[in-house]
């Protein structure tokens, strides 16, 4: 529903003259909360048959009842029974009956204009402060001029909400029972479907591409970059449509998309009520487990649980790092050794930052590492980016062809059902307490305990699981011989985060002015014990 929906003004000449007559100038009231048949109705507003049908009503019921009818409130498509939704044509009304613009107004039957008692009370407030009010349903026989009719009014409001309240817990019993079961929830095609539910043959290929570069060190605002370049936008909502904005796709939206556990076929499950209350829910936490195991829906998936929970648990180090404000927290993709290179002298984390003065085959670069004084350093050091980027570089490689040469690396087994058969008897256990506490064997309070110290404990549980996955399948995306393979096609983040397994911090030490670069003056440190026994001592 939108403000077009609402008649712009007060037909002036048409109240003055029902005042003239001795007749009432009123509005009329229409609505309906799901209208799945839209058409174009007079005064261009968008309207199905059956309001359509209240307004032909109404308006031939008027002459009838001694009234005009100056103003039309159309508030389609809008449901009266949630208390979060602003019903605006409402809102306009109520207005003009305080203000007299309107003495009254006109509906074919109660719950038309309200279902919550907190509207049927605003409601009979003006008609009881203005009794000359016309006030009249069409169906149901309600006359809010009368104190009989508002005392129905608001009956026929309580009862509309507690039909409303016993809809709504039924349709989410319905709606857990359907996700027990694996079955689809309606609503909007998610990222990477069609709407039959079959895999998008571009969408689940660019998202399987990306859930499986994110362990590998890649950003999600890269990957938000990449997918504004291909064109993908996100979901049509109601904000967007009344603007007619095509708004950009959001790094909470791209992120959103990443960690869905629907991508590995893991249903989710989600009551209205905590949609309310958070606006921004990790997905992850609300995975839909029976018997101690994550319940798998009825459709293709776009990657395998290892695949998404290793997306999950990267993107889950890398917020815990941001928000713990560790120095070495990775938000630029533009350099190398950004959160590796530190000073030689005082050991802190050096940042890049552009350089103007670069000469002969790195001048195109034109960026150094530095020890800044304005975020903590020394500020004594500080040297040209791509010497001691390439060096770096240039080491690592060849560390991993000596690996490769040495001997096969084995690949550390890690079993992600460990903790299957636990889960598995924290549901029994919980339902087992609310099974004593319904036969009132224990109190409310020894139930919630027991509730609460399994729900820790099962929370716990999942996210171990979720980083054993995530292990099992970094084992396969970080091989020594698939990063030589591909060192050359992966992006600066992806190379930065496969060299932080092997090497522990990068040295710069100072120099004098006017050197040229010399290597001796940049130390590595290794991950490996053995290679740190000895380190290079910088020349003097």
């Amino acid at each position: 529903m939108t403000s077009t929906n609402l008649m712009t003004c007060i037909d002036v000449a048409a109240r003055a003259l029902a005042l003239e007559q001795g007749r009432t100038p009123v509005g009329i009231y229409v609505r309906l909360s799901e209208d799945k048949a839209l058409r174009a109705g007079s005064e261009g507003r968008e309207e199905g048959e059956q309001v359509a049908e209240q307004r032909r009503r109404l308006h031939e019921a008027a002459p009838n009842l001694g009234c005009v009818i100056v103003r039309e409130y159309n508030d389609n498509n809008t449901p009266a029974s949630d208390p979060f939704i602003v019903r605006r044509d409402f809102e306009q009304m109520l207005k003009d009956l305080e203000s007299g613009e309107i003495r009254g107004f006109l509906f074919t039957h109660s719950d038309r204009v309200a279902r919550l008692e907190y509207d049927a009370a605003r409601v009979n407030r003006l008609f009881t402060m203005f009794p000359s009010y016309v006030g009249r349903a069409l169906d149901g026989g309600t006359d809010l001029s009368t104190q009989e009719g508002r005392t129905m009014f608001m009956v026929q409001a309580t009862m509309g909400a507690y039909e409303v309240h016993n809809t709504k817990r039924r349709v989410s019993g319905t709606n857990k029972s359907r996700a027990l079961k694996g079955k689809k929830h309606g609503g909007p095609r998610a990222f990477g479907w069609n709407e039959d539910g079959t895999l998008h043959p571009k969408e689940s290929k660019d998202l399987l591409e990306a859930v499986r570069a994110i362990p590998g060190g890649k950003l999600v605002g890269e990957v938000r970059k990449e997918w504004i370049d291909e064109g993908y936008t996100p979901k049509a909502n109601k904000r967007s449509r009344e603007s007619g904005n095509n708004w950009t796709l959001q790094h909470s939206t791209v992120e959103a998309r990443l960690v869905n556990p629907r991508n590995c076929g893991y249903v989710v499950y989600i009551p209205q009520q905590l949609h309310r209350e958070s606006s921004r829910l990790w997905l992850p936490d609300h995975v839909l487990y029976k018997d101690g195991k994550p319940v798998i829906g009825d459709w293709e998936a776009a990657c395998t649980p290892e695949e998404w929970a290793a997306c999950v648990s990267a993107i889950e180090t890398r917020k815990e790092s941001n928000r713990e404000g560790n120095p070495n927290h990775d938000t630029s993709p533009a350099y190398f050794l950004t959160g590796i290179a530190r000073c030689g002298e005082c050991f802190f984390p050096m940042r890049a930052s552009l350089y103007t003065k670069g000469t002969g085959a790195y001048a195109k670069y034109r960026f150094r590492y530095q020890c800044r004084s304005s975020l903590g350093g020394c500020g004594g050091v500080s040297r040209v980016g791509p010497p001691v980027d390439d060096l770096v570089e240039t080491a690592f490689l060849d560390d991993l062809r000596k690996r490769l040469k040495k001997s096969k690396v084995k690949v550390e087994v890690v079993d992600p059902t460990k903790n299957d058969a636990r889960l598995k008897e924290i549901a029994w256990e919980k339902d087992q307490v609310k099974i004593r506490r319904n036969e009132k064997r224990i109190s409310v309070i020894e139930a919630m305990d027991a509730i609460e110290h399994l729900e820790k404990e099962e929370a716990q549980l999942v996210k171990e699981t979720r980083q054993l996955q995530a292990a099992k399948a970094r084992a396969t995306i970080d091989t020594d011989e698939k990063i030589l393979t591909e060192w050359v096609d992966y992006t600066t983040s992806e190379k930065r985060a496969r060299l932080k397994h092997s090497i522990r911090a990068v040295l710069i030490h100072q120099v004098g002015r006017g050197k040229r670069f010399d290597p001796a003056y940049i130390e590595i440190l290794w991950t490996k014990d053995e290679q740190n026994t000895a380190p290079n001592t910088p020349a003097t």
